[in-house]
């Protein structure tokens, strides 16, 4: 195979791996395979009769195995359960200290990264100006982390905002079925009359005895949220749009108003989460894009905002993010300097790096 046809076949490669990050185009890959799966099957030669007992009988083997597996993920989620226990009392803190329900001690406030020096120095500045101030609690804790983050940033509205303010904690909640709920807990305000707003995940880590094969651990199976009773003229989830038309009969010349209230994108949307379809019913590319970007932003704020709250606050973990997403882009463009060296010809690679040289000695 010539160099040319090498680098074709890796660019073709690359485009497919490109491919795989799109649900639609999964999608339409996976029917494509499937289709050619039945073809090739019914172009095989049948297996012997004593082969092909041997074969089912790991089949069997394997569905055993995948029945212990399916024990795994279950008792993983007694466990974490359990170290939710342990986490508690120090998120319980945490949210004391937002709150401004509790005071935190002098040796509670010192931090390694601080300098002791500009401590000593600034304590009684620091007392002074605290005894003068009414302000308790650490304000708009919730809505910077919210703000501080782009895929809750995104959700959220500049009508949202005054609502968010009023967050005063959110908690995660494991029942005894498999899955989570989020509990956002809201202190009094002139929006809705809830003072606790819940989004339960439901999930399940059983085989399918109809289809063992695809079994891959733990999958969503749906998501509930909850009703929230608005208070008059406060719901941002609608906005009511007027429209004008023009009466229709002989030489109308009259119009009229109509109003019409349509969705309006709002953070408060996610407490209204899309429907599974039913069993009967298959779910489009469109729906079960839905329902994974419903499942992976419930799944974010369950792993990473509740249990790193300040980090996000302080935008110290979102720093940490985008210095390993800077590395892992210059990781990816050496490697595809590398390859397109090795896959150019031996004369054109060596000529590329004898000019190189030339130039760097050029520079010396």
């Amino acid at each position: 195979m010539t160099s040319t046809e090498n680098k074709s076949s890796d660019m073709e490669d690359l485009d497919n791996a490109n491919a795989i990050q799109d649900p639609n185009m999964l999608a339409a890959l996976q029917d494509k395979l499937s289709k050619m799966t039945v073809k090739l099957e019914e172009d095989e030669m049948p297996l012997p009769p004593a082969v092909r007992r041997r074969v089912n009988a790991l089949k069997n083997i394997q569905l055993e195995t995948t029945k212990i597996e399916a024990q795994f993920f279950q008792e993983v989620h007694k466990l974490e359960c359990e170290y939710a226990r342990k986490y508690a009392p120090f998120y319980e803190r945490r949210h004391g200290i937002v709150s401004g329900e509790v005071e935190p001690s002098k040796t509670e406030t010192q931090w390694i990264g601080d300098e002791e020096e500009e401590e000593d120095k600034d304590d009684e500045d620091n007392e002074k100006q605290e005894s003068d101030s009414d302000e308790k609690g650490i304000p708009g804790f919730w809505l910077t982390i919210f703000k501080n983050t782009d895929i809750l940033a995104e959700m959220t509205q500049p009508h949202d905002e005054a609502i968010m303010e009023k967050l005063k904690d959110i908690r995660v909640a494991f029942p005894d079925s498999m899955g989570f709920t989020l509990e956002f807990d809201f202190a009094e305000n002139e929006f809705f009359e809830e003072k606790i707003l819940t989004k339960t995940y439901h999930m399940k880590s059983e085989p399918d005895d109809c289809d063992p094969v695809s079994f891959d651990g733990p999958e969503i199976v749906g998501s509930t949220g909850c009703t929230i009773t608005w208070k008059k003229g406060k719901n941002v989830t609608q906005k009511v749009v007027k429209k004008k038309q023009r009466m229709r009969g002989k030489g109308a010349q009259q119009t009229r108003t109509v109003t019409k209230t349509i969705k309006e994108d709002s953070f408060f949307n996610f407490f209204s989460p899309p429907l599974m379809p039913d069993n009967d019913e298959e779910c489009d590319s469109e729906m079960e894009a839905m329902l994974t970007t419903d499942f992976e932003i419930g799944q974010y704020i369950r792993e990473r905002i509740v249990p790193k709250a300040v980090w996000y606050f302080t935008g110290e973990v979102i720093e940490n993010e985008s210095d390993l997403e800077d590395d892992d882009e210059d990781d990816e463009s050496d490697s595809d300097y590398e390859v397109d060296v090795e896959n150019n010809d031996n004369v054109v690679a060596n000529e590329t790096v004898t000019d190189i040289q030339k130039e760097e000695c050029k520079q010396q």
